[in-house]
């Protein structure tokens, strides 16, 4: 029993992603970070995450007296609010919104998931993902036309588009570590809540980038590799990822992440496994796409730092992650990224 506990321990950010951008998210709604074991363990999992962010590159000031002839550099939109207002899509908002950006801004992203991973013979892999989305955005100031607004805060909450992924797993040993080769490929389908409605007057649907789901599917062909040596070993991978059109004509650029961590193995007890791990995460997205017309204020690139812990007893796991930004290059003035959490609970078993 001993050596079953040593040899358990996170596949930390396999990223699956859905890398199809909401926004400058090159990957909120574009991954689900996959939890797997060492030994390619079948599981369940209930997974908690959270994404922040605030605080933008620069701000302008936005007054009713100068909206009627208002154009962004960064989007030009063939739609138009009424009275020929042009709409000013993904800060993110619901329609008919102006936004001052300013210093008190900031948007929060929840995802409470469950997850069931299933090996085969210790050959295949396949893993269901189905979210839960809760989606907050808070603005001290936009412009709904034709009267001005303060702190304002948009909710949108629903399912988010179920995930199916596989992956074959192929091992090589040597007398001293281990390598393990996981090529794969995920999908996204259009199952979630894509038209999400506003409570205000026109009850307008809100923004496609925060809504729960999609209404489209999303092709991820993705690479995974790890080595492990005497308790101590790496992770790193890469994907990619292409989607179709969804809600309200909208498509999400394609996107691409890779990660690299170092992980650790401690026992701490006869029943407690600790593996400690460390190392960063990319994202990078195209610009999406509405009515097949770029969106400037979409898509970018972003590095974390990251840290985490396993903690393992006999069958049971408990999974920390937590990533912080170290640089980031947004197109137009994007509200930033901030920190992200990670918790998971799961439970392994064999078929």
């Amino acid at each position: 029993m001993k050596s079953f506990y040593k040899k358990i321990t996170l596949l930390s950010f396999i990223c699956i992603s859905f890398l199809g951008m909401q926004k400058s998210y090159a990957c909120d709604s574009c991954n689900f970070f996959e939890y797997s074991l060492l030994q390619n363990k079948s599981y369940l999992g209930v997974f908690y995450r959270y994404r922040g962010f605030n605080d933008y590159k620069s701000y302008t000031s936005i007054t009713p007296a100068t909206q009627a002839v208002l154009t962004y550099p960064q989007q030009q939109s063939t739609k138009l609010l009424p009275g020929n207002y042009p709409i000013i899509m993904h800060e993110p908002e619901g329609n008919n919104l102006y936004v001052q950006k300013s210093k008190q801004d900031f948007e929060t992203y929840q995802t409470v998931e469950v997850r069931g991973n299933f090996t085969v013979k210790n050959k295949w892999n396949f893993t269901v993902v189905l979210p839960y989305e809760f989606n907050k955005v808070y603005y001290e100031n936009y412009l709904d036309l034709p009267n001005p607004s303060r702190d304002t805060t948009l909710f949108v909450q629903g399912w988010g588009d179920l995930t199916l992924a596989g992956d074959y797993i192929w091992m090589v040993y040597n007398q001293k570590s281990r390598h393990t080769i996981r090529p794969g490929f995920a999908m996204n389908l259009p199952t979630g809540q894509a038209l999400v409605r506003s409570d205000n007057e026109n009850q307008d649907y809100f923004d496609p980038i925060i809504q729960p789901g999609k209404n489209a599917f999303a092709f991820i062909p993705r690479l995974n590799y790890q080595w492990f040596l005497n308790n101590q070993g790496v992770n790193a991978g890469a994907s990619y990822q292409f989607s179709t059109e969804g809600a309200q004509d909208y498509q999400a650029g394609n996107s691409f992440n890779a990660y690299a961590i170092y992980f650790h193995q401690f026992q701490a007890s006869e029943k407690v496994l600790l593996a400690p791990n460390a190392g960063v995460y990319y994202e990078a997205s195209q610009k999406d796409l509405w009515d097949d017309v770029k969106q400037d204020l979409t898509g970018g690139k972003v590095a974390f730092a990251q840290i985490g812990m396993d903690f393992n007893i006999i069958q049971t796991t408990l999974n920390l992650v937590y990533q912080y930004p170290i640089s980031q290059n947004l197109n137009g003035n994007q509200i930033m990224h901030s920190s992200r959490l990670s918790v998971g609970i799961v439970r392994n078993f064999k078929l």
